[in-house]
């Protein structure tokens, strides 16, 4: 028998007390003095048998209570005994597209099998499979159920993200000591974009590796110039030549070689002038690469870019240099940017109906200079599905909002000072904070030295400042939505724009407020639309059955890889590891349970003290 903690024996100790007790505070009949009877003889008052025995018996019972109640907290287990310790092994298998290679996902699926044989005799055995998303395939069982998840599994169409996968180990194990085995190609770009990920310590991480893919050439983009089209294209490994096809309602409208150098991206012009509308499929010849990206499609006659106006007081960029910066980086890998416009009041009052129609979100960073037309065409945009984003500062006044957005009662806002206050998100399930996730807490290290104190009455607030006031709050105006930002985005109140976060968090609030109203017609896989499947293709999507085309990540094609310190180096340990010794002792202790017993003991001790001291 061995202790998990066995400093609380010390705790037996305690039983001194009741047999000092016993011994010390016995029970005498006190002497009391009558005259009468003064000179008889004295003669001791003998216990009787049945009481000295009762005595004993509750003193047993509150021993026993005692060293029970310590052996308990003590967590006593037996080491080596048969069963006594229940592991758990994830086996992780990726199903990016780039596992489509030439005998790719059978070596995958080999290596699997060989991580699952390993398991050892009661070792549980759960299987996820991932891409963007991690998906648990089979609950942790036994190893002949975790074989048969993997049989129909192939490679899919989505891009490899590591950090889901750790994610959901981590769920998986939940807590306890696990070993995740990732079987993967450990493609470099499933770190791009991507901030550090986390792992319980209780995790142990291998690596099982596929292998390197030789070559691959991808189509990254299709946009129409003129009298032609011209294909980006991006090749990985050595250099190959090939075909262009280009196809239009299941019909070939143009085919030219192309010749790519290694480790190359190019633009080949196609000669064909593409029509104002409709959709077109452009494919390349990449034998020996992945078959999932060798084809893009591509609507014609609308842009693939939210439009949105940012609404300055001088309509000069630098008042809006850090935003600006921010929008033009959305669009990098996936073309779901924004065509962002600078606009002062009179650009916005001149603009026509139409004009404002295929406005999706307007950002107010000043509203000084809006006559009576340019609020009412702010109030109608956002009324009839745009979305609008504010963000607090000195050009903005909240009676002038109100009136625009036609707020009752009055949006009731003053500035304040925070004197270095931080940032909290009180609601990650938001979607403007959801693909943070375990990185969310980076928000805290902005310091806010100036902002909005505003009521929150008739507002949802998703964060707050260190002072509990709302920073982020929103609420419907019409068909569309309003988010406001308590403090500002050009340094002025705070030092937000100099963080890493301030890229995600302005393109997924610019993403959110425009989302109102969805014109956005290309998507990668991994954002395709509810109810549209995640493969390349061209759907009808809602509202209104809009045509919207669906495309694979570009930067799952490229063939660099990490290395498997570089992949540990992307990994932040959470809680303290303990030694293997310990780790056994904690599984032999968790899987035997007999503290339980001390303390059912324990109390039955203390029940039938009770049930003796009443008699």
């Amino acid at each position: 028998m061995r202790f998990l903690f066995p400093a609380f024996l010390l705790g037996a100790l305690a039983v001194a007390i009741p047999i000092a007790l016993h011994f010390f505070r016995r029970d005498v009949a006190p002497e009391v003095p009558f005259t009468a009877v003064r000179l008889l003889h004295r003669s001791p008052i003998e216990r009787s048998r049945r009481r000295r025995l009762r005595d004993l018996v509750l003193l047993a019972a509150r021993v026993a209570a005692l060293l029970l109640l310590a052996f308990a907290f003590a967590r006593p287990y037996i080491a080596g005994a048969t069963g006594s310790v229940s592991t758990l092994r994830i086996v992780a298998i990726d199903r990016s597209y780039s596992m489509g290679g030439p005998g790719r996902f059978e070596r995958a699926l080999a290596l699997a099998r060989t991580a699952i044989d390993e398991a050892a005799a009661g070792e549980r055995v759960a299987v996820i499979a991932f891409d963007d998303r991690a998906e648990l395939l089979r609950e942790p069982g036994s190893a002949a159920e975790a074989k048969a998840a993997l049989s129909g599994l192939a490679p899919g169409y989505g891009a490899t993200r590591f950090a889901p996968v750790l994610a959901r180990a981590s769920d998986t194990a939940q807590g306890g000591q696990a070993t995740l085995v990732v079987v993967s190609d450990l493609q470099r770009s499933a770190w791009e974009d991507e901030g550090r990920a986390t792992m319980p310590a209780s995790l142990t991480l291998e690596l099982r590796d596929v292998g390197a893919a030789e070559r691959n050439a991808a189509v990254s983009s299709v946009r129409a110039d003129g009298d032609r089209l011209l294909v980006g294209i991006r090749n990985s490994g050595p250099a190959q030549r090939g075909q262009i096809i280009v196809t239009r309602d299941s019909r070939r409208v143009a085919t030219v070689p192309y010749e790519a150098a290694a480790d190359a991206a190019l633009d080949v012009a196609v000669p064909y002038r593409a029509p104002a509308s409709g959709s077109l499929e452009v494919t390349i010849d990449d034998p020996g690469g992945f078959d999932a990206d060798n084809t893009r499609y591509v609507i014609l006659g609308r842009s693939s870019r939210a439009a949105v106006l940012v609404l300055t007081n001088s309509g000069a960029a630098e008042s809006a240099f850090y935003l600006m910066r921010a929008l033009d980086a959305a669009g990098d890998g996936d073309g779901a940017g924004f065509e962002a416009t600078l606009a002062r009041g009179a650009t916005l009052a001149a603009m026509t109906p139409a004009d404002l129609e295929r406005i999706q979100a307007v950002i107010v960073l000043s509203t000084r200079g809006l006559d009576r037309r340019a609020r009412e065409n702010i109030g109608a945009m956002v009324r009839r599905g745009a979305g609008a984003l504010v963000a607090a500062a000195p050009d903005v006044e909240p009676a002038v909002l109100s009136g625009i957005f036609d707020w009752k009662p009055p949006l009731q806002a003053g500035e304040q000072a925070l004197s270095g206050g931080t940032l909290a998100a009180t609601d990650l399930r938001h979607p403007i904070f959801r693909p943070f996730g375990p990185l969310a807490a980076n928000l805290g290290q902005v310091r806010f030295e100036r902002a909005w104190r505003v009521r929150s009455d008739g507002w949802d607030v998703a964060a707050r400042f260190t002072d509990a006031t709302p920073a982020l709050l929103e609420r419907a105006s019409g068909d569309g939505r309003v988010v406001l930002f308590a403090s500002d985005f050009d340094r002025r109140w705070n030092d937000f724009p100099l963080h890493p976060a301030f890229v995600p968090f302005a393109v997924e609030a610019v993403r959110y407020v425009a989302g109102a109203r969805d014109d956005t017609s290309d998507y990668t896989v991994a954002r395709a639309p509810r109810g549209i499947p995640a493969r390349p293709g061209i759907y009808q999507a809602e509202p209104g059955n809009r045509p919207v085309v669906v495309n694979v990540d570009p930067r799952e094609g490229g063939v660099a890889r990490l290395t498997a310190s570089e992949f540990d180096g992307m990994i932040d340990r959470v809680g303290d590891l303990p030694s293997r010794a310990g780790m056994r002792a904690q599984q032999a202790e968790a899987s035997q349970g007999y503290w339980r017993y001390g303390l059912l003991l324990m109390i039955a001790a203390l029940v039938g003290e009770s049930v003796v001291g009443r008699a």
